[in-house]
């Protein structure tokens, strides 16, 4: 890390922070982002000057807690092609598909909601695909 430029870079943050800003990543501009600030911080709860060490530097690496991909599935939870055709058999929920609330993340605990309910759909599906194609007339 280069000494220099983690200093410029506090710098920068802090005096930006003072004033309850951060221009690099938005911090604490959306409400949904201050409701789960410290309230004791102001003007802005998720965002202030680093004036008390320790501090530390660490690399990170991206990472994802949701999904704005994936495949494609039906109200069934089946897999659907490109054109739109569902592949037999072949059932996806979570992360592995795209979200189903698009391009938006609603917090915690969403994808697991819709893993949970569409695993409960797509069964009953398969059940109910299977009951009609074993009964016999």
């Amino acid at each position: 890390m280069d000494p220099e430029g983690l200093r410029a870079t506090v710098e920068q943050y802090n005096a930006a922070a003072a004033h309850g800003k951060d221009p690099e990543f938005h911090k604490g501009d959306r409400a949904y982002d201050r409701y789960y600030g410290d309230p004791t911080v102001r003007p802005n709860p998720c965002v202030a000057p680093l004036t008390k060490p320790p501090f530390y530097g660490v690399e990170i690496y991206p990472g994802d807690v949701g999904t704005s991909g994936g495949l494609i599935t039906d109200e069934h939870a089946r897999v659907l092609r490109e054109d739109g055709a569902p592949i037999p058999g072949l059932y996806a929920t979570g992360n592995c598909t795209a979200a189903i609330t698009g391009h938006t993340y609603t917090g915690a605990g969403a994808s697991v909601a819709a893993s949970f309910i569409f695993g409960w759909v797509a069964t009953h599906h398969m059940i109910d695909t299977t009951a009609r194609s074993t009964s016999v007339a």
